[in-house]
């Protein structure tokens, strides 16, 4: 009653005939058993001598049979598989000793179905030598095992996908970053930015203590390095200010609670050049909780940054003389401000006479002067040397006090003289002077300077009987 009535498939074989051909075999001289059965006629011998004595109604209910009758004449269907890989696995063991034998195996129903199957045999106490009973117990495990298929094949996907992909992308564990940040605010830190500013040290253990779990073969060319290792290496060593200030950047956002945005940051190359790049990383699921795995993926956007950089020089380019222009002057103003970079000495220089040139020769003239005044200028402060209006100019000259801006100013003029001395063509002009010492804006000492160039210039066209033009707002 017990046997019908189980929930699980149960069935109860006769294996005695079984186990006396094995032992007639053994006497022949047969050593390998599993050798022995991968010839088709000695495994189709065992199977034959394979006898079901009883089945319960719930082996009906699983192989889909109305009766024992149908299920026993579709045993061939059922079992069916060309090498017998289960049937061999079970003789084996049994063979070698074992009195409890389970496995994983897919079966076929009357209906035709395949079904996955555990299988658990046992021979019964007292059959151990003869093999008289066995007790095979089935269960259906078809639902668990095609959810396992699905998720491996899911698997499979991720790392097709990962492995595959054309973006550059790695996969990271910031278990151990996190644990050293959740260990600095258990001892008490709690401005962060003031700790690290004074443990440097931290930082690069941080840094070390970062690992690659994986990564694609798109981010290891992007780095030049030849595997996952090599480049968990290189990150980690990466001496550029742009990798530190962008893993600085990363720690804070991690401490504050904001997790991983994306940010634009400088890396450098295996051969030492620099990569922009972007930087995207999402959290991964991790079910057991013991890694904080990161995906990270980069897009090389050098090419943008050298868009930008290409139309933010055209952009502050004064096209005439390749100075900076207006909008670079501005920029270069705010930005020397922004830094307290004083002392700052600023020259001013207007050209002498321009209108008279356009007028007499022709603006193919003048412009060539403005050319030659601007090599000029260009020669003695490449760097800082900006055309703001038609014929005004001004030199920005940080970390340059009042002595070396007036000595500047000095040779500067004594070029111009040089050149006019040569050529009636030579440019002339004017030049005043200021240095900005940090008090007040910047820009009051411009003001100054042209105040100081616009009285050189009303001396020079009162000497020479000429009304000097007037002064332009800056």
């Amino acid at each position: 009653m017990l046997f019908d009535l189980a929930p699980t498939s149960l069935w109860l074989q006769d294996l005695a005939a079984l186990k006396a051909c094995l032992d007639g075999w053994k006497a022949d001289g047969m050593t390998d058993l599993r050798a022995w059965l991968s010839d088709p006629d000695h495994l189709l011998a065992c199977q034959s001598r394979i006898r079901i004595l009883r089945v319960n109604r719930r082996t009906l209910a699983t192989y889909e049979a109305r009766d024992e009758a149908e299920l026993f004449a579709h045993i061939p269907a059922i079992f069916h598989d060309p090498h017998a890989a289960a049937l061999v696995e079970v003789l084996c063991r049994l063979w070698d000793g074992e009195t409890h034998v389970r496995l994983v195996t897919r079966n076929l129903t009357v209906t035709g179905r395949v079904i996955d199957v555990s299988y658990a045999g046992q021979m019964l106490p007292g059959h151990e030598a003869d093999w008289g009973r066995y007790l095979i117990s089935i269960e259906d495990i078809t639902a668990r095992e095609e959810r396992r298929r699905e998720e491996a094949a899911s698997r499979r996907l991720a790392a097709d996908l990962f492995a595959h992909s054309p973006v550059p992308t790695l996969v990271r564990d910031d278990a151990a970053l996190a644990a050293m940040l959740a260990s600095l605010r258990a001892g008490g830190v709690a401005d962060l930015p003031g700790h690290l500013a004074a443990h440097p040290a931290w930082i690069a253990a941080a840094r070390a203590a970062r690992t690659i779990v994986a990564a694609n073969g798109p981010a290891l060319a992007l780095f030049g390095v030849a595997d996952r290792d090599a480049l968990a290496a290189h990150l980690a060593a990466d001496p550029g200010e742009g990798a530190r200030e962008a893993f600085v950047e990363e720690i804070l956002d991690l401490w504050a609670g904001h997790e991983h945005p994306s940010r634009d940051v400088t890396l450098r190359h295996r051969d030492g050049r620099d990569l922009h790049l972007k930087v995207q990383a999402s959290r991964l699921p991790d079910p057991d909780g013991t890694r904080r795995l990161v995906q990270v993926a980069l897009t090389d956007i050098g090419d943008n940054k050298r868009e930008e950089v290409r139309l933010e020089t055209l952009g502050f380019t004064d096209p005439l003389t390749g100075l900076l222009n207006r909008a670079g002057y501005e920029a270069a103003l705010v930005r020397l401000e922004d830094d307290r970079a004083a002392p700052v000495s600023v020259i001013l220089a207007d050209l002498d006479g321009l209108k008279g040139v356009n007028d007499r020769w022709g603006h193919e003239a003048g412009d060539a002067q403005i050319r030659r005044f601007g090599d000029l200028l260009a020669g003695h402060a490449p760097a800082g040397a900006a055309r703001i209006g038609g014929d005004e100019f001004v030199l920005l000259l940080p970390a340059t006090g009042p002595e070396a801006a007036q000595d500047l100013m000095g040779r500067i003029l004594a070029a111009l003289d040089a050149a006019a001395a040569a050529s009636p063509l030579a440019p002339s002009a004017s030049l005043g002077f200021a240095t900005w010492t940090g008090d007040g804006p910047l820009r009051a000492a411009v003001a100054r300077a042209d105040a100081q160039m616009y009285a050189a210039k009303r001396r020079r066209y009162a000497a020479a009987a000429c009304p000097p033009e007037p002064p332009r707002p800056h």
